[in-house]
């Protein structure tokens, strides 16, 4: 018997309340018809792939075939989704290179929705973003000697026979602490973000409780805070400086 599917689209997805400037430029030059568009593009992203839709003339008929707008509407389309992408929120260049509609917050949204799942696949070449050891499966679609390459990201933690030293070097520590740091924008203060990140694997104590964190939780919390900043639309000045987000204070973004 075959074995069931693999899910890969989303149920539902996150809308904020508040919109940020990009979304109301949109509503403001084409009206609520221009937002209902954009979240329907949003439906078919989350709902179908998941992070990102293949957008073409056959793909824009299919859209306009569901019933949501007319025939006389095609134009409008093409005119709403290239102010999305001239405002950024679609990615010009994957657009360009792939004629796919997606960008690096659908990409967060997505992978922070699906990251109790066993496992998730994504093409490496339409990522804008890094993604940590958390059962990413990253396919590289690229031909290379007629055969395509594939990486797995395996969550499990490397486990060394000596771990006195946690901070010892690590070629793999220091890929996956590489991962967690280029996700974060405010580049401060990496040598001792590197030490914090070390003791947290080992095992720290705060108010007299051994605590240690594995790379997955320190890669959510960590991108937790990112997306929480971004969303309040704070300038880069205000964040905390990477140091200082690894230390105790990174328990804050943790989630149980």
């Amino acid at each position: 018997m075959a074995g069931r599917p693999r899910k890969v689209g989303l149920d539902y997805f996150e809308l904020d309340c508040l919109l940020d400037n990009k979304m109301k430029l949109i509503q403001a030059e084409f009206g609520l018809k221009g937002f209902a568009i954009v979240v329907k593009l949003y439906q078919k992203i989350y709902g179908e792939q998941g992070y990102y839709c293949e957008w073409n003339p056959d793909e824009l008929l299919l859209f306009m075939n569901d019933g949501f707008v007319d025939g006389d509407s095609k134009n409008l389309i093409d005119e709403i989704i290239s102010a999305c992408i001239r405002r950024d929120i679609f990615s010009e260049k994957l657009f360009n290179e792939y004629q796919i509609l997606t960008s690096a917050g659908i990409q967060k949204r997505y992978l922070r929705a699906v990251s109790k799942r066993e496992l998730v696949e994504l093409k490496k070449e339409y990522l804008l973003i890094s993604v940590g050891k958390n059962s990413i499966k990253v396919v590289d679609n690229s031909i290379n000697g007629g055969r395509n390459s594939i990486k797995v990201v395996d969550n499990s933690q490397s486990k060394s026979k000596s771990n006195n030293n946690t901070c010892s070097p690590s070629v793999e520590r220091e890929d996956n602490f590489k991962i967690i740091y280029g996700i974060y924008p405010k580049k401060v203060g990496r040598t001792k973000a590197f030490d914090n990140y070390c003791v947290w694997l080992k095992g720290k104590s705060v108010n007299g409780k051994k605590i240690k964190l594995t790379n997955r939780q320190m890669y959510l919390a960590v991108e937790k805070y990112v997306l929480q900043q971004e969303e309040r639309g704070a300038e880069l000045e205000y964040w905390k400086n990477f140091d200082t987000l690894m230390g105790k204070q990174l328990l804050d973004y943790v989630e149980e």
